[in-house]
C-alpha cells in the first residue's frame, strides 16, 4: 500500500471514530459513543451476565497467578502479565467478584445489591465503560500509530509550547477526550510516553489536565444534577475551568518536579523540531510519512488491540468499579464522608453555598468516582449547589473509579499522593470559579 494511503486511510478513520460528532436522534455524539451506545441496547441483559462473568473470573484466576507457583506464570506469561498483581489490587478484584455475584442474585446487605451501590457500579455504569474502553482500546491506534500526531503536533508545536510548556502532538488527547472520552485521551497519553514520545512531566501534565470529560457527559451531568437547563453555563465554565487549571497546575507541586526524561527502554522518539530548509508543512508531512511507514499491519493491529482490551477489562475494571462501589456505599449508607468534611462546611457557608452539610461530601468524594457528585447534586434541591457539584464533576479529572486507574496502571510515573494533590489543586482553583458562576446564573 502507498505510503500516502497508509497515512490517510487510518487516520481518516480515527478521526472518523473518535473526533467528528454525528447527530443522532437529535442529539450530537462521536461515532465511538453511538457504536458504543448500539452495543449495549443490542446486548440487553445480557450485558449484566458479561459484566458480571469478567469479574467473577478476574477474582477467582488473579489469586491463582498471583500467589501460585512461579512455574504457572513461566508457562503462561501472557496471563501472568494481567492476573499477577499486588495484595492490595488482588484483593480488590476478589472483593469485586464477590460484590458483582451478590448484586446479580440479588443476595446479602441492602448496602451490596441496591441499585445506587453495587448495581450501579458493577453493571449500570460498568456496562457503558466496558463498551467505551473496549471499542476506544481496541481501534485508538487509528489515532496515534499512523502519523495523525505527527502532523498535528509539527504544525500546532509553537502555540502549544509557547502556552502549556507541551507539544504540538497533545492536542490531539485534549480532542479524543473532548468529544469522545477522557479514559480514551488517558490510554491515548500513556501510549505515547511508552512509545517515547512524551516525558514524564508531560505525559503527567496532559493526563491530569486534558484528558477532560466528554461533552456529551457534560449534559448528561447537567440532566443527572437536576439543571438541563444551565447545560451551556457548566460546559463554558468547564471550558474556563480547564484551560485555568492547566495555566496553573503545571507549575505547582507535584507536577512541575517531574523529570523532563522519556521512558528509559525506548527514549526519546519525537521529532517536532522543522527540519531547515523545509517549511512547517513540509515537515509535519514528511513525519507523519515517515511514521506511517512503520505503522502496524492488520494482525499486529488487531493482536495489539486485544491485548489492551484484555488488560482494561480483567484488570482495570474489577479494581475500578470496586473503588466506585465502595464510594458510592460509603455515602448513601453511612455518614463516613459527611464526618471526613465537616471542615468543609464552614468554608461552603462562607461561600454562601445552600445546603452546606450535604454538599460538603460532594467536594472530595469525586477523587473516588467522577459520577457521585453528581448523584449527590441530584438529592439537593438548591440549583446553585447542584450547580457547582455538578461542575466540580467536570472539572477535578482525576477519578481513581477511572482515569485515575488507567493512570496508575500505565507507566507514567505518577503515584497515587500525586493524583490526589492534582485533585486538591484542581479543586481549590475550580471551587470559587463556580461559586461565582453559580450565584451569577442559578441565583
Amino acid at each position: 500500500m502507498p505510503t500516502v494511503a497508509r497515512f490517510l486511510l487510518p487516520s481518516l478513520a480515527g478521526v472518523l471514530l473518535f473526533l467528528v460528532p454525528f447527530e443522532v436522534n437529535g442529539t450530537k455524539e462521536v461515532m465511538l459513543g453511538i457504536i458504543a451506545r448500539w452495543i449495549q441496547a443490542a446486548a440487553g441483559e445480557h450485558m449484566r451476565v458479561f459484566c458480571v462473568s469478567v469479574f467473577i473470573a478476574s477474582g477467582l484466576i488473579t489469586p491463582i497467578f498471583t500467589w501460585g507457583p512461579d512455574a504457572l506464570r513461566r508457562k503462561y506469561p501472557t496471563f501472568a502479565e494481567v492476573f499477577s498483581t499486588g495484595p492490595i489490587s488482588a484483593l480488590m478484584r476478589m472483593a469485586g467478584a464477590v460484590f458483582a455475584a451478590l448484586t446479580f442474585w440479588a443476595i446479602g446487605p441492602e448496602w451490596v445489591v441496591d441499585s445506587e451501590t453495587g448495581g450501579m457500579a458493577y453493571f449500570t455504569i460498568a456496562a457503558v465503560i466496558f463498551c467505551i474502553i473496549g471499542i476506544g482500546a481496541m481501534f485508538m491506534p487509528l489515532l496515534t500509530d499512523y502519523g495523525l500526531l505527527e502532523l498535528i503536533g509539527t504544525i500546532l508545536r509553537r502555540p502549544f509550547r509557547r502556552i502549556f510548556n507541551l507539544p504540538g502532538r497533545s492536542t490531539i488527547d485534549a480532542l479524543a477526550s473532548w468529544v469522545g472520552a477522557s479514559s480514551i485521551a488517558v490510554l491515548v497519553t500513556a501510549r505515547q510516553y511508552r512509545g517515547g514520545f512524551y516525558t514524564a512531566r508531560e505525559a503527567s501534565v496532559i493526563a491530569t489536565n486534558f484528558s477532560v470529560v466528554s461533552v456529551p457527559f457534560v449534559f448528561l451531568t447537567a440532566q443527572v444534577a437536576g439543571i438541563a437547563e444551565l447545560s451551556g453555563t457548566l460546559y463554558i465554565s468547564m471550558v474556563f475551568i480547564g484551560i485555568v487549571c492547566a495555566l496553573i497546575t503545571p507549575r505547582l507541586p507535584p507536577l512541575n518536579r517531574m523529570a523532563d526524561e522519556y521512558y528509559a527502554p525506548v527514549g526519546r522518539q519525537v521529532h517536532e523540531e522543522v527540519s531547515s530548509g523545509m517549511s512547517t508543512w513540509q515537515w509535519a508531512r514528511h513525519e507523519a510519512f515517515e511514521r506511517a511507514a512503520t505503522g502496524p499491519g492488520p494482525a499486529k493491529f488487531l493482536g495489539s488491540g486485544v491485548k489492551i482490551v484484555f488488560d482494561l477489562f480483567f484488570a482495570m475494571m474489577p479494581v475500578a468499579m470496586t473503588i466506585e462501589f465502595l464510594a458510592l456505599a460509603a455515602y448513601h449508607h453511612t455518614g463516613i464522608l459527611h464526618f471526613i468534611t465537616t471542615p468543609l462546611v464552614p468554608l461552603l457557608q462562607l461561600l454562601a453555598v445552600p445546603d452546606a452539610v450535604a454538599a460538603a461530601p460532594g467536594l472530595i468524594v469525586g477523587f473516588l468516582d467522577q459520577f457521585v457528585p453528581a448523584l449527590i447534586a441530584a438529592s439537593i434541591s438548591s440549583p446553585i449547589t447542584s450547580f457547582i457539584l455538578a461542575g466540580l464533576s467536570v472539572t477535578q479529572l482525576v477519578f481513581m473509579a477511572e482515569t485515575g486507574i488507567l493512570i496508575y496502571r500505565s507507566k507514567i510515573p505518577l503515584p497515587i499522593r500525586y493524583l490526589a494533590a492534582v485533585f486538591a489543586i484542581r479543586t481549590v482553583i475550580a471551587l470559587p470559579i463556580l461559586v461565582g458562576i453559580a450565584h451569577w446564573r442559578a441565583g
